[in-house]
């Protein structure tokens, strides 16, 4: 097994979040970032690359920490989006990089990803004010924005959010619209979210609203790192907890109903997930303290890997700077990419061919 990587550069690199889109959809270019030093939030570059791994190209200079680096993922062939933390808040970037031009910069906590050209964010009480260049933008909610006609629509508002917690027997931790890993399912007709409430301290709660006709579904102590599965399920890893201590040995991925019955066992030990377009293969990161974070290629429904990527030991920059493997398939599934640390200062943006 052949590990490569994406840049020869002596500089770190970083792809995005776990399920990302690395490779753009007709799989033709990668999006990665650089950055010199990996502590704190830090110089970071955004580059684009032929799916040979010539033509490297820098498209965007901003700021960013390691955990995610700047999220960046392909909308369609030519637009990416990705976060910048330059200012004194997090923004996120909507760029065409063939003309170079920032189509949108909003100030926002970003989505996982975009389907069908459809991008996901979330806008919490002290943010509706900081984009007035984008009036529709006028109240805390969940929002998407379409990339074709460049309409930004609120599909859940701060009351709706806020209703749904409570109506599932949750307590809100304020009156505020906080959430992360806000994402759309492949129809983009339902949006999910994690949600922090005190019910459920270790691994909060999973929400999803059915956009249409605002059906509200709730999962406590969900299962970690979701993604959609299908547009009615999701695939996330099953983790049980010895009090708050997560136990790596008794992991699984898993998929799960939106009301959280778990449907079928997909794979074995894992936390950052992804599973290939067809649904035949599931990836996962044994990223786990005191663990090394081997990645594992697993067969539907088979817990013994067929494919193991062996990871260093390198405890410090996988905890101290949040540098995860965050597997992630390419849509034809002939590639596999992860962040891969190669000491405590630098790691490496990778992938191997299935």
């Amino acid at each position: 097994m052949h590990i490569y990587r994406i840049s020869e550069t002596e500089q770190s690199t970083l792809i995005g979040m776990n399920g990302g889109l690395i490779e753009s959809p007709d799989g033709k270019r990668i999006i990665y970032a650089r950055k010199k030093v990996l502590e704190g939030i830090g110089h970071t570059e955004l580059w684009v690359c032929d799916h040979d791994l010539k033509n490297h190209r820098l498209i965007y200079t901003g700021k960013c920490g390691n955990h995610n680096g700047p999220s960046a993922s392909w909308i369609d062939n030519s637009v990416v989006v990705f976060r910048d933390m330059s200012g004194d808040r997090s923004a996120i970037i909507i760029m065409d990089v063939d003309s170079g031009r920032v189509m949108h910069r909003i100030y926002a906590k970003e989505g996982h990803r975009a389907e069908r050209g459809i991008y996901p964010f979330s806008i919490s009480e002290e943010i509706p004010g900081l984009n007035p260049e984008h009036p529709e933008i006028s109240k805390p909610g969940i929002y998407t924005l379409d990339v074709s006609s460049n309409e930004i629509k609120m599909i859940v508002s701060r009351n709706a959010f806020l209703e749904m917690i409570r109506s599932h027997g949750l307590t809100p931790t304020s009156e505020n619209v906080s959430v992360s890993h806000v994402q759309l399912n492949p129809s983009a007709t339902s949006v999910m979210m994690r949600i922090g409430v005190p019910e459920c301290p270790v691994f909060g709660a999973l929400g999803c609203v059915d956009i249409a006709n605002g059906k509200t579904h709730m999962i406590k102590d969900k299962p970690v790192h979701q993604l959609w599965y299908d547009d009615e399920s999701y695939m996330a890893t099953r983790q049980f907890a010895n009090g708050r201590q997560i136990e790596m040995e008794t992991s699984y991925i898993a998929r799960f109903s939106k009301d959280g019955e778990e449907l079928e066992v997909l794979g074995g030990i894992g936390n950052h997930i992804d599973g290939n377009r067809d649904r035949t293969m599931f990836s996962g990161d044994r990223c786990y303290p005191g663990y090394t974070p081997d990645i594992y290629v697993y067969e539907r429904g088979n817990k013994k890997p067929f494919i193991t990527i062996p990871m260093s030991d390198l405890q410090k920059v996988i905890w101290e700077h949040q540098v995860h493997p965050n597997p992630s398939f390419s849509l034809d599934g002939k590639r596999l990419y992860f962040n891969r640390p190669v000491s405590e200062t630098k790691t490496e943006a990778s992938f191997i061919e299935i």
